[in-house]
């Protein structure tokens, strides 16, 4: 990752830093030699290297298919039936009833100590 300094009302840019230690010391040097002991409206902005460029597009591309594939499969003729099985529907009874004892559990225990 690099960084650089970026001064708003000076529309002005720092060189392009490995480090934001570096762009502080530019952001001090800009502010103590244009501003004085004014502060300005400024920021260090962080610049993506083609790596972080990459690993971000991946992620990106592999959020989109799991998304599209949960969608399919939620819509899909199989899950239906699942869905509609009497196992389901117990189980789906059984997880409810069960966050609810662990609920009420959690409430009485905190309330007694």
């Amino acid at each position: 990752m690099r960084y650089v300094h970026y001064c708003v009302p000076c529309d002005a840019w720092s060189p392009e830093r490995p480090d934001s230690y570096q762009a502080i010391a530019d952001r001090d040097e800009h502010r103590r030699d244009a501003h004085h002991p004014l502060t300005p409206r400024d920021r260090i902005e962080e610049i993506p290297g083609p790596v972080d460029i990459a690993v971000s597009a991946l992620a990106s591309a592999l959020g989109r298919a799991a998304s599209t594939g949960i969608r399919k499969a939620a819509q899909s003729e199989a899950v239906r039936q699942v869905r509609e099985s009497a196992y389901w529907q117990q189980a789906v009874r059984l997880l409810a009833i069960g966050t609810g004892v662990l609920v009420l559990g959690t409430v009485i225990v905190n309330k007694m100590f």
